[in-house]
């Protein structure tokens, strides 16, 4: 149960950083996991979107999780993602999602970088 409460604190503790923005649309369907940059992204996507998420970083990155924040459920789980490696990737439920992944491999070692996904109503044209 403490393990839970912290990952909780975790994650709301993120979520209240700085965040820049950016949405991901039928042109550019992809979540490129690369450098850590100062505060966490956020992306907006459709519900039902299929996207490519890809470590364009130098090296394997470790510990990867997509959790669903309001659950705290663990949705994918990688314990080591090697440089150039993707995946293809289809949130069927809206909300808010949060990638975390180490650039280290030791287990329980902090994240070195998050994601938010926001995940909305799929919008017709």
């Amino acid at each position: 149960m403490p393990s839970k409460l912290i990952w909780c604190g975790f994650l709301i503790g993120i979520l209240l950083m700085g965040l820049s923005h950016k949405s991901v649309d039928a042109k550019t369907p992809s979540i490129s996991l690369n450098q850590p940059t100062e505060g966490m992204s956020r992306i907006t996507i459709s519900k039902g979107t299929s996207i490519k998420v890809s470590n364009d970083f130098g090296s394997a990155l470790y510990n990867l999780m997509i959790v669903k924040f309001s659950s705290g459920k663990k949705v994918v789980s990688i314990d080591e993602f090697q440089a150039g490696q993707t995946f293809d990737l289809e949130f069927a439920r809206e909300g808010t999602y949060v990638i975390c992944y180490s650039l280290h491999p030791q287990a329980g070692s902090m994240r070195d970088a998050c994601l938010q996904v926001n995940v909305g109503a799929h919008h017709q044209a």
